[in-house]
């Protein structure tokens, strides 16, 4: 691969990576707004044209009365505020097919015209794989809510949630990996880094509970989290799975493990050429937990959690990066 086809192979993949974050975005939104459910049907083609007309918009209105959200919250809605909720859950679907179309087109030119190695062609099949993947888990999540509880189960959710995270990861390293980006190796650091990219996953899966039981609304300044979690009459009480106070708990402690990991991450690569990147996985870490006391304390504005998440995307892709740059992988083929 020469240097320009190497460039155009970068440009294609941060389009895409780009475009990921963005959908993450809007998929928070959706969910703060409440507009997960306001489209009932999944059509691939069809799904892809909005109402055009006031009748077609009432056609849409009436299919959404038939299911619980409707019939058990939203009976006094009106058909313009209908049409709010039913942007925000279109443009998060309609993202998601121009991803496909951004992936596969070039994907396929990029064969035909023989400018990928076959190690480079499984890599990126099992990104459409991924992506295919997480259209169905967005599907299973919204049919969670369209049965007799009009809320997604979180679970799903959370499912969902990693994936995506995963993607965006993965289309990160694909990056790297293409244009040679590595530099010299450090086992410990790489050993921590992996650690530390393990631990905000979970991180991340305990705030997406959070977010699915709405978690983030249990502040209550009489009542002290620590005191309801570790209160109880036995261990068995607990339920990190489940119950929106011990998962707000969970998630706030755990955040100090992140913290701690990134302050040894950032005292081991103080005097060496990784000195730069381990600073700012530091500096990420405490601005994301500042974001997220925020977000409780202000009781979830949605601006406020949008950027909380997507701060955890960049500090994920912050440690990512130290990640690839401090391993052994050999470059000879990519």
């Amino acid at each position: 691969m020469n240097k320009k086809q190497k460039n155009i192979l970068t440009l294609w993949l941060l389009l895409g990576m780009l475009t990921v974050a963005i959908i993450v975005l809007v998929g928070g939104i959706t969910r703060l707004t409440n507009s997960g459910l306001s489209m009932v049907e999944w059509n691939l083609i069809s799904g892809s044209i909005p109402p055009m007309n006031e009748n077609e918009w009432e056609i849409a209105f009436d299919k959404y009365k038939q299911f619980p959200e409707y019939k058990k919250i939203n009976q006094d809605m009106l058909l313009e505020e209908f049409k709010i909720i039913y942007f925000w859950e279109y443009l998060h679907r309609i993202l998601g097919r121009i991803l496909g179309i951004i992936f596969i087109i070039p994907f396929l030119f990029f064969i035909i015209k023989r400018w990928l190695t076959t190690k480079q062609i499984k890599k990126l099949l099992l990104l459409l794989i991924l992506g295919g993947g997480q259209a169905f888990l967005g599907w299973f999540m919204v049919k969670s809510g369209l049965i007799d509880v009009p809320a997604v189960s979180h679970y799903r959710l959370a499912s969902h949630l990693i994936v995506a995270f995963c993607i965006i990861s993965y289309i990160y390293w694909l990056i790297l990996d293409t244009n040679n980006t590595i530099l010299k190796s450090n086992k410990n650091i790489n050993k921590w880094s992996k650690f530390l990219i393990l631990i905000l996953l979970i991180q991340i899966v305990s705030g997406a509970f959070v977010a699915g039981l709405k978690a983030g609304y249990l502040v209550d300044p009489e009542n002290n989290l620590l005191e309801k979690l570790f209160g109880y009459n036995s261990l068995s009480q607990i339920n990190f799975l489940n119950n929106g106070y011990d998962l707000q708990a969970f998630h706030r402690l755990f955040a100090w493990t992140v913290f701690c990991i990134a302050i040894i991450i950032y005292s081991k690569t103080r005097r060496t050429n990784l000195s730069k990147i381990g600073t700012i996985i530091l500096i990420i870490t405490l601005i994301q937990m500042s974001l997220g006391i925020a977000t409780l304390l202000l009781q979830v504005p949605i601006n406020t959690a949008v950027a909380h998440q997507f701060t955890a995307m960049i500090l994920l892709l912050s440690i990512v990066h130290i990640t690839y740059v401090s391993s052994e992988t050999s470059q000879s083929d990519a």
